[in-house]
């Protein structure tokens, strides 16, 4: 049983495998989305009402106060952008904003635009006051972009209630942000493809097996223009305002929280393979690089099968 529903700017699929009655499941999925929905509501930096939004649009003016909800969500993200050194940072809703890739009037800014984003892109001026619950950006012009944490903490949010209503089997996906809760009805465990980034969708580089797991990918073929002959892809370094330029077409992270792992694949693509994987080492997920140059790394957990990886190329240790 299984509904699909917009949410977070994508579609999001819901696949329930514990057996049931078809009333059951219906109520169960109907309430997912309306858990979704009401956090796209909070989170959506694109929706005028949402708390996101009123914290943008009092940039430089004052505090907000938010719900803990928004409090913890935002905080995580300040815990990553630290451990990430600035390779991700939900104040680079400006660079997302000038460069509008994926939507009608993308382009490739003028230096001077370039320059004068990168002042307002910084989380260390995203103060947090835990005591009074509230968010406050300093700069004038910031603005917050969940878009890199939101689908996996939603995601995050949706597991832990259905297994809460006893499901014991399903399989979430929140628009390539993967959740799973045991095993298929068959017994075997869920079987998901990894996208080549460089090939038509559906097309992968290889298959894992995954149970009680999440699992998420950022690449290069998710959105992107071509301009003058030179591809612009839509993950962007927050420390250059630019497209990332290190050497990644995608990278897939494997763990338990989906919250993390969304914000951590964007990171590790920023990084590249050396620093990512420190990065990995550091946080304990997993993860694996398909580079420019055809190669294909991944942290032990890949390699040596603990998601059971069937790769369809080499892969490099």
């Amino acid at each position: 049983m299984e509904k699909g529903f917009y949410a977070f700017g994508t579609i999001n699929f819901i696949c329930i495998g514990s057996p049931m009655s078809e009333k059951a499941g219906r109520e169960i999925l109907d309430g997912m989305q309306a858990v979704c929905s009401e956090l796209d509501d909070m989170l959506s930096a694109f929706k005028p009402y949402s708390e996101i939004s009123r914290i943008n649009a009092a940039a430089g003016k004052e505090p907000v106060p938010v719900n803990q909800t928004v409090f913890e969500l935002l905080r995580r993200a300040k815990e990553i952008y630290k451990l990430s050194e600035g390779a991700f940072d939900i104040t680079v809703g400006p660079a997302v904003k000038l460069w509008n890739i994926g939507h009608q009037g993308q382009r490739v800014p003028y230096e001077g635009e370039l320059k004068r984003v990168r002042r307002l892109v910084n989380s260390n001026l995203l103060i947090l006051d835990e005591d009074n619950c509230t968010a406050y950006l300093e700069k004038r012009g910031q603005s917050v972009d969940l878009g890199g944490i939101a689908k996996g903490y939603a995601g995050d949010v949706v597991r832990s209630r259905l297994l809460n209503k006893g499901i014991d089997s399903a399989l979430l996906n929140f628009g390539g942000t993967i959740l799973t809760i045991g095993k298929k009805p068959d017994g075997f465990p869920w079987r998901i493809g990894i996208q080549n980034p460089i090939k038509e969708r559906g097309v992968s580089v290889g298959t894992i097996m995954l149970e009680n797991s999440a699992l998420v990918t950022s690449g290069v073929n998710e959105r992107f223009f071509i301009s003058w002959g030179i591809r612009y892809h839509h993950l962007l370094d927050p420390r250059t305002c630019a497209p990332a330029r290190s050497g990644v077409l995608s990278v897939t992270a494997a763990g338990e929280c989906a919250m993390d792992l969304d914000a951590l694949t964007t990171a590790l693509f920023v990084l590249g393979v050396e620093k990512g994987m420190e990065l990995a080492a550091k946080t304990e997920i997993d993860a694996l690089y398909l580079t420019e140059n055809g190669c294909m790394f991944g942290t032990r957990g890949f390699v040596e099968g603990k998601y059971k990886f069937t790769p369809s190329m080499a892969i490099t240790a």
